[in-house]
């Protein structure tokens, strides 16, 4: 007993094809540009101009203290650090280590510079 498989193929307007003639259309796929490899690298320069962004608004408000403890806490510009590890470093609690990132990012919050970072992500 022999079974074959028939399959019905429509090209983009809906019409009736053949599976040669769909084959035929896939060699124009080679000249299809990669467009992600342009925007990797606009994402990276993007990130990158951001970070900086946020580093500058970070030395101008904050103690010298509470910008090592948040730059820590969330990794920014190096390695991140638990908040255990913070509160041994500098000699207080864990719950002060809280305290301390809560109250910087209110200050970061309502900055200046924050209402700049927020034109750069949402410009369009």
């Amino acid at each position: 007993m022999d079974i074959y498989f028939q399959m019905e193929l429509f090209d983009e307007e809906n019409i009736h094809t053949t599976l040669d003639e769909q084959w035929e259309n896939y060699g124009t796929l080679n000249y299809i540009e990669d467009e992600r490899r342009e925007s990797y690298a606009d994402s990276a320069v993007e990130r990158s101009e951001l970070l900086g962004q946020i580093a500058a608004m970070i030395d101008r408000h904050l103690t010298r203290q509470e910008s090592e403890i948040l730059r820590s806490y969330f990794g920014l510009q190096m390695k991140r650090v638990s908040v255990e590890e913070l509160a041994l470093r500098n000699g207080v609690s864990k719950k002060r280590i809280i305290r301390i990132v809560g109250d910087a990012v209110d200050k970061l919050r309502f900055s200046d510079d924050a209402i700049d970072i927020w034109k750069y992500l949402y410009r369009k």
